[in-house]
C-alpha cells in the first residue's frame, strides 16, 4: 500500500489513473503500481449483530476551495497545502471511516463521462439549453459511493380474487370472479443498495449492472483525486430498506402476471431467507443543475458510462413545439381546403 500521495521521483501529486488504473503523478507522468488488485467478492451472514469493519486508519477527504481538487489524508497527519496549487484554503469534506470489502475503480474517464451525458440530454429536446451548456462544461464530479450487495432467496405468497368482465348477448356488463392462491420463488445475487444520501437505491441501480464479479482489493490508493462518500445509514436500517424494495417490486411483478381485469382483497407476502451481504464503493459521475428553485440530479456510471437522472423541461421549448406543431396542422388544414 502506498501510503502518501507524493510523487517520489518530483514531489508532485499521486491522483488514480482511470486509463493505467494506478497512480500517476500530475507533474512528471510517473506511474505507481497498485499490488494486489483483484480478488473475490465474499459475503458475510447478516445478523442483528453486523456491522461495517472500521478502518485502521481514519482518512478525511479535504477540498481546495482553490482549485476545487479533493485530496485523502490520514487524520493525523492533515494536510497543510494544496499538493495540487499549494494553496492553504481547505474544506473538510468527507470522512472515510470504514473499510469496503471491495472497490470497482473508475473505467471510463471524465470526459468520457460528459460526452455520454451530453449525448444523453440531446435525446431530451425540452431540457433547458443551459444544462446542455452546464454538462459540456464538465459539471460533473467522480464519487465512489458507498453500497451494499446483498445476496438472498425469497418466498411469496399471494392470493386474492380475480375479476374478469364481459359483454353478454344483450349488451350488458357482467362478470366472473375466480379466486386463487399461488406462490412464487425468486433468487438475487449483488442486488444494489445505496448507502449515499447523495444517490437513492433506484436511481443506483438504474445505472446497470456493476461487474463486481471480480472486484478490486480496496486500498485508500483509489481515492487519490476522486471523492470518497461516507456512509449515512447503518447496516441494519439498509437491509430493511432494501426488503421493502424488492417486496414492493414483487408485488407490483405478481399484480401485472394475474389475467384478470381487476383484482379484489389482493394479498402478497414476501418472506426473505438468510440474507448475505458485501459493502463495497462503486463508482459514480454525479452532477445537480438547479432550475426554477429545484434541484435536478443525473449520474453516469464510471464503469460503463450508463447515464440515469431527472432533467427539467423549459417551458419556452415546450411552447414553440406546440406553436409549430399547430403551424403544420394548421397548414395541412388549409391545403386540403384549398384543394377541395
Amino acid at each position: 500500500m502506498i501510503t502518501s500521495n507524493k510523487c517520489a521521483n518530483c514531489g508532485g501529486e499521486l491522483i488514480f489513473d482511470v486509463e493505467s488504473q494506478d497512480l500517476k503523478c500530475n507533474h512528471c507522468s510517473s506511474l505507481v503500481n497498485i499490488e494486489d488488485k483483484e480478488k473475490e467478492l465474499e459475503k458475510k451472514l447478516l445478523t442483528p449483530d453486523s456491522t461495517i469493519t472500521l478502518s485502521k486508519t481514519e482518512y478525511v477527504q479535504f477540498l481546495c476551495n482553490t482549485c476545487s481538487r479533493h485530496h485523502l489524508s490520514s487524520s493525523n497527519t492533515p494536510l497543510l497545502r494544496c499538493p495540487s496549487c499549494g494553496d492553504n484554503n481547505f474544506t473538510k469534506s468527507n470522512k472515510v471511516e470504514y473499510t469496503p470489502d471491495g472497490i470497482v475503480s473508475f473505467k471510463i474517464t471524465k470526459q468520457t463521462a460528459i460526452n455520454r451525458l451530453y449525448s444523453w440530454l440531446t435525446k431530451r429536446p425540452f431540457a433547458p439549453n443551459n444544462l446542455k451548456k452546464q454538462a459540456r462544461a464538465g459539471s460533473l464530479v467522480g464519487v465512489y459511493s458507498p453500497s451494499f450487495l446483498y445476496d438472498f432467496d425469497c418466498v411469496t405468497k399471494y392470493s386474492g380474487v380475480g375479476v374478469n368482465s364481459y359483454t353478454n348477448k344483450d349488451g350488458k356488463i357482467r362478470h366472473t370472479r375466480e379466486h386463487f392462491s399461488k406462490s412464487r420463488k425468486d433468487n438475487y445475487r449483488n442486488y444494489v443498495e445505496s448507502a449515499s444520501s447523495t444517490i437513492s437505491s433506484n436511481r443506483l441501480r438504474s445505472l446497470g449492472r456493476f461487474n463486481v464479479d471480480k472486484i478490486l482489493c480496496y486500498s485508500p490508493e483509489y481515492l487519490y483525486g476522486w471523492i470518497g462518500e461516507g456512509v449515512n445509514t447503518t447496516l441494519q436500517q439498509n437491509s430493511s430498506e432494501m426488503q421493502q424494495d424488492v417486496a414492493f417490486d414483487i408485488k407490483n411483478s405478481v399484480r401485472a402476471s394475474l389475467p384478470y381485469d381487476s383484482i379484489e382483497n389482493f394479498s402478497c407476502n414476501t418472506t426473505f431467507s438468510p440474507i448475505q451481504y458485501s459493502y463495497v464503493y462503486l463508482p459514480v459521475y454525479k452532477g445537480t443543475y438547479n432550475y426554477k428553485e429545484k434541484k435536478y440530479n443525473y449520474y453516469v456510471n464510471g464503469e460503463n458510462g450508463k447515464v440515469t437522472g431527472s432533467t427539467p423541461k423549459s417551458p419556452w421549448k415546450i411552447f414553440f413545439a406546440v406553436l409549430g406543431a399547430l403551424a403544420v396542422i394548421g397548414g395541412i388544414i388549409y391545403l386540403i381546403v384549398t384543394n377541395t
